[in-house]
């Protein structure tokens, strides 16, 4: 059972129409975008590499995820990285991202901007050490120079349906693709192996000059919301919530690490959680007999700001989860000496 927020699905013919008009304005928007390039005012380079982490649709293809994975691989080899991002939804202690990245790089320096080439700059005066940006969702903003675009792709969909928004899940054209240094199908677990050849091949074919890699997102164990492990977990019935892009991953994670979900919270994305919303999802538990409630990270960095009874915030589980990710392939052109 799913309790959500939802909205109504607009007629077909309605869908299209706004679709072409998505279209449009993102087509006029690549055309700015290409008389700024050619004429020399755009990219602006900061002067420390830059590798961008995005996807070319809406819904989670584990940006932040892998952004943490690359830092911690730069990390492993004595390198200094710095993340930069925009800040969507961000409010005085930044957006759900940002928390997530803080708890997971607590040592790594984040700057969160519209203006990504400002962020570089101030974040390079305050942090000279650092020898590697992470540009998190920047495959669409074009105005700062890359040394790699990274683009992920849910391998289960690689292209949201086929459409642009609202009919389909595309924030661009497919032909943005050609703009990648290198392809990550993401979500590989989800997919059969013939169905991962077959993508694989079509990117290959169709863009023989960038490289494609997979990469596997598996659960590593449940810990409490205080961060404590739970060995042997109870397979039970749990109460999954969650407010991300991709919470149908969430589930199917949380089903293979071998819990079953007996009920399925989904809240918009980047959804503020509140003492009250945390009330209601135990009282759900509770009158269905749930053995307990299970977030993600991400939502987890904000339900532990809530002030909670301690009855409630017992019961809130948190699902750990790691990238079987090719770092070492992904930041090969960027190896230190």
């Amino acid at each position: 059972m799913i309790l959500s927020e939802s909205v109504l699905p607009l007629p077909r013919p309605i869908l299209q129409i706004l679709e072409k008009f998505w279209r449009w304005g993102v087509v006029q928007k690549r055309r700015k975008d290409g008389r700024r390039i050619r004429s020399g005012e755009w990219p602006l380079k900061l002067p420390v590499p830059v590798i961008s982490v995005g996807n070319i649709t809406v819904g989670g293809t584990g940006k932040t995820p892998t952004v943490i994975a690359l830092a911690r691989a730069w990390q492993q080899q004595g390198g200094h990285p710095g993340i930069l991002s925009r800040g969507y939804r961000s409010g005085p202690d930044g957006n759900d991202e940002y928390r997530m990245l803080k708890e997971a790089l607590p040592l790594v320096p984040h700057v969160q901007h519209k203006d990504r080439f400002h962020a570089g700059k101030l974040l390079l005066l305050n942090h000279p050490e650092t020898d590697l940006i992470l540009l998190d969702d920047g495959f669409q903003h074009r105005r700062l120079y890359r040394d790699l675009n990274l683009l992920l792709c849910d391998a289960s969909d690689p292209f949201g349906g086929g459409y642009c928004l609202p009919l389909g899940r595309l924030r661009e054209p497919v032909d943005a693709v050609k703009r990648a240094g290198h392809i990550l199908l993401t979500r590989a677990e989800r997919c059969r192996a013939d169905w991962l050849d077959q993508v694989s091949a079509y990117f290959r074919q169709n863009h023989p000059d960038i490289p494609v890699s997979r990469c596997a997102t598996t659960a590593t164990g449940l810990e409490t919301l205080d961060g404590d492990h739970v060995s042997n977990p109870d397979v039970g019935h749990w109460l999954a919530f969650s407010a991300i892009g991709d919470p149908s991953g969430f589930r199917h994670t949380l089903e293979k690490f071998g819990l079953k979900v007996a009920k399925e919270v989904r809240y918009r994305d980047h959804h503020h959680f509140s003492a009250l919303d945390m009330s209601r999802l135990a009282s759900t538990a509770n009158k269905s007999d749930c053995t307990g409630l299970v977030c993600t990270a991400k939502d987890a960095v904000k339900v532990r700001e809530l002030e909670l009874p301690a009855e409630v915030r017992q019961r809130i589980h948190v699902l750990g989860i790691d990238l079987d990710l090719p770092a070492e392939t992904i930041l090969r052109g960027f190896n230190r000496d």
